[in-house]
């Protein structure tokens, strides 16, 4: 796929939510230094193509956020090629603002390029069978979407990769099929719908 793929995630959730690597095949058999391996070897594939580490709960696990920045940061340092961070943000609708808008911030302060690679917002936070998509819960989503597509255009506009939305519609989420919960996480509804958080969050780059 030399020179026909712009960018790729070269390594994905390498880091348990308490900032260690996780036990990966890749370090038992490589060591711990197999990040970096990867990396290099991406780039000596095609040396044109934007590299990128993602990994969801940098905007929940101070002990991720830290971990991410600090090996950027020495991949930097080692001339490692990185070009950007996705971060997943896998969300929802009671997190904090604040702690969303600092991850970002700290992300960005790496200099790289920073994708929202994954985002979606859970609706249903205690997964209760018996809950309802209410209009309580329709206002908070948008507001939700809005402010996370606010937080990520205060970003330079050179470091702004983009905003991927994990799913189209609520049928397809991965919340509802995978983990098989009760839940309205995406702008659209099951039956291909715009919801309001679509208004909020669309209405933003229009």
């Amino acid at each position: 796929f030399k020179s026909d793929i712009t960018s790729w995630d070269v390594l994905n959730e390498a880091f348990e939510d308490n900032g260690t690597l996780r036990n990966t095949l890749w370090r038992q058999k490589l060591g711990p230094d197999y990040v970096a391996r990867a990396f290099k070897y991406a780039n000596e594939a095609d040396p044109n193509c934007k590299l990128f580490y993602n990994d969801y709960g940098t905007e929940y696990s101070s002990a991720k956020l830290t971990a991410v920045i600090n090996m950027v940061n020495d991949l930097k340092r080692r001339g490692i090629p990185i070009h950007g961070i996705g971060s997943q943000m896998h969300t929802h609708i009671n997190h904090s603002n604040t702690m969303i808008n600092s991850s970002l911030q700290q992300l960005a302060s790496t200099g790289l390029l920073i994708h929202i690679s994954e985002l979606d917002i859970r609706t249903n936070t205690a997964n209760l069978p018996t809950a309802t998509y209410s209009p309580t819960v329709e206002k908070a989503l948008a507001d939700k979407y809005k402010y996370i597509a606010q937080a990520y255009g205060k970003l330079p506009s050179a470091q702004q990769f983009g905003i991927t939305l994990w799913n189209i519609g609520d049928a397809d989420s991965w919340i509802v099929l995978w983990l098989n919960q009760k839940d309205w996480p995406c702008l659209f509804n099951d039956k291909y719908e715009r919801k309001m958080a679509y208004n909020y969050f669309c209405l933003l780059y229009t």
